[in-house]
C-alpha cells in the first residue's frame, strides 16, 4: 500500500504559521490582544543546541545567525517550536542583530536607523494591516508569540492562553530574544503606548483557540489601531 503523506499537524517539520481570519474582532470570544508586529513571521525549531528559523512558506531563514545563537542561550527547554517574528520594532535599546550587515553598527548608526524606521512607520497608511518585511540594515530581535511544541509533544490542541503561559516558562528574555506582550480587554489603556511605539494594528486571538499549522483561523483576526 502507498504511504500516506503526513499532514502538517502530524509532522512538525512541515508546520507553517497559522493565518489570521477575516472576522470582525468584536466576534472573537474572550480574546487575547497583542500588538501586531512588523517584520517577518517565522517558526523557530529548537532541538538541543541546533536552532533553525523557517519563514511563512517553510523556507529556511539563514541571514540571522546571531538570533539563532541567542535563542539557544535563552532556551530553558531542550526541544520546542515557537511562532515568532523577526522584527526591528523591539530593538528600542539599539541592541539587535543586523540583517545583511557583517560589521557591528556604531551607536550613531543604530540611532539613525531607529529614527528612520520610526519615520517610515509614521508615513505608512494606518489602514494597512500587513506587517512590513525587514530590510537590509534593520536592527533585529526575535519576538516569540506562541509555543507549538514542547519536548517533542505537540501543543496544538492546548488552549492559546495555556500555551502562552508555558512559553513564558521556557524562554528567558534577553536583548535579542523577547516574548510578545498581550492583554485582556479592555485594551484602551494600551493603545496610546502601542501607537507611540509604531504599532499600526492589533491581533485578536480567542483565549481558548487551538493552533492549526498552515490553516486560516476563524477565531484570530486583526484590526487597525484607531487614530487619536
Amino acid at each position: 500500500m502507498p504511504t500516506e503523506r503526513p499532514t502538517q499537524a502530524a509532522d512538525p517539520d512541515t508546520w507553517t504559521p497559522q493565518r489570521f481570519g477575516t472576522r470582525r474582532v468584536q466576534a472573537i470570544t474572550d480574546p487575547v490582544i497583542e500588538p501586531l508586529w512588523d517584520g517577518d513571521r517565522v517558526l523557530v525549531r529548537v532541538d538541543g543546541p541546533h536552532v533553525a528559523l523557517h519563514d511563512e512558506a517553510g523556507a529556511p531563514v539563514e541571514q540571522v545567525p546571531e538570533l539563532e545563537a541567542a535563542i539557544a542561550v535563552a532556551a530553558r527547554a531542550t526541544r520546542f517550536v515557537l511562532d515568532a517574528y523577526v522584527t526591528p520594532q523591539a530593538a528600542q535599546t539599539g541592541v539587535g542583530a543586523m540583517l545583511g550587515v557583517v560589521e557591528s553598527p556604531t551607536a550613531k548608526e543604530v540611532t539613525a536607523q531607529l529614527l528612520l524606521g520610526r519615520g517610515r512607520e509614521r508615513r505608512r497608511d494606518l489602514a494597512e494591516q500587513t506587517p512590513t518585511p525587514v530590510e537590509a540594515g534593520d536592527v533585529l530581535v526575535i519576538v516569540a508569540v506562541d509555543l507549538l511544541s514542547l519536548e517533542g509533544s505537540p501543543l496544538l490542541d492546548v488552549p492559546l492562553l495555556e500555551r502562552r503561559r508555558l512559553l513564558e516558562s521556557i524562554l528567558v528574555e534577553t536583548d535579542l530574544v523577547r516574548i510578545g506582550p498581550y492583554v485582556r480587554p479592555p485594551v484602551d489603556a494600551w493603545l496610546g503606548s502601542w501607537r507611540a511605539q509604531g504599532f499600526r494594528a492589533l491581533a485578536y486571538k480567542a483565549a481558548n483557540s487551538r493552533y492549526r499549522p498552515g490553516a486560516v483561523a476563524d477565531d484570530w483576526a486583526t484590526v487597525v489601531i484607531p487614530k487619536r
